[in-house]
C-alpha cells in the first residue's frame, strides 16, 4: 500500500521516492481538485486503503469508493431521504463525528501481478498521461465521487431502498420507459430500470444545462445524460 518501500523514478510530476510515497502522492492531487471544486465547510476526510479487488488475467476491480455512512431528516434534507455523511456534513455546516472519515476507498494492490490485469501497470503520474497503463489520479477522481454523493444506497438488484426509504441520488434517476424516478418505482421496478440501457438517465435541473454545452452524446433527446 502506501508503505510500499519500492524505489521509484520520478513520473509525470510526481517526485515520490517509493511507490507507496508516488500512490499517496497521487491520492492526495485527486483530492485537491476536489477540494478545490467543492463548497464545503467541514473537511472531508478519505480513508483510502490498497488491498486485494476481484481481478483476473484480462479483467478486474480498479477500485470502489463510497460514503462510510449514511443519515437523513437532518436540517435542509428532503425528508425521509437517505444522505452520504460528506454531503450532509456540507448541507448541515457542521460534522457531528469529527474523528471519522466521511469516504472509505479500496484500490486494488494486485494490479500488473500475474493473474490480475497483468498487462497492465498503474500510473502514478500527475498529468493526463497514462504510458499505457492505468491512470491513478483519473481513477481516484472517478472513485472519490461517489462518496461525495454520486452514490445511490437503493441495491441495483433487488430495487430494494436501503431500510425503506430512497437515496437523495435517486430523485434525479428518471427511467424513461416507466416516465418515473426511482422513489416513484417498485423494488422489482427499480431493478428492471437499472439495467434498462440507454433509458435510465438524470434529470437534476444543473447537470442538463451543462450537458447541452459540454456533451455531445450520451444523452436522450430531452438532453439528459
Amino acid at each position: 500500500g502506501f508503505n510500499d518501500s519500492t524505489p521509484a523514478s520520478p513520473v509525470g510530476g510526481n517526485s515520490g521516492a517509493t511507490v507507496g510515497e508516488q500512490r499517496l502522492n497521487a491520492l492526495q492531487f485527486a483530492a485537491n481538485i476536489w477540494g478545490a471544486t467543492l463548497t464545503s465547510g467541514p473537511t472531508i476526510k478519505i480513508r483510502a486503503t490498497w488491498v486485494p479487488l476481484t481481478c483476473s488475467a484480462n479483467s478486474g476491480a480498479l477500485a470502489a469508493a463510497g460514503a462510510s455512512s449514511i443519515s437523513r431528516n437532518f436540517a435542509g434534507a428532503v425528508p425521509n431521504t437517505w444522505y452520504g455523511s460528506a454531503l450532509a456534513n456540507a448541507i448541515t455546516n457542521s460534522d457531528p463525528d469529527g474523528a471519522t472519515q466521511e469516504i472509505n476507498a479500496q484500490f486494488n494492490v494486485n494490479i500488473g501481478t500475474p493473474g490480475c490485469l497483468q498487462s497492465l501497470q498503474w500510473y502514478y503520474g500527475l498529468d493526463t498521461n497514462s504510458a499505457g497503463g492505468i491512470n491513478l489520479v483519473t481513477v481516484a477522481l472517478h472513485e472519490f465521487s461517489h462518496g461525495l454523493g454520486f452514490q445511490t444506497f437503493t441495491s441495483s438488484s433487488t430495487g430494494a431502498e436501503a431500510f425503506g426509504f430512497p437515496s437523495i441520488y435517486d430523485w434525479f434517476l428518471l427511467d424513461n420507459t416507466a416516465g418515473e424516478t426511482w422513489p416513484q418505482m417498485t423494488n422489482s421496478e427499480r431493478a428492471a430500470s437499472a439495467i434498462n440501457t440507454n433509458n435510465l438517465v438524470w434529470n437534476g435541473p444543473q447537470v442538463a444545462t451543462d450537458a447541452s454545452t459540454l456533451l455531445s452524446a450520451g444523452k436522450d433527446p430531452a438532453g439528459h445524460p
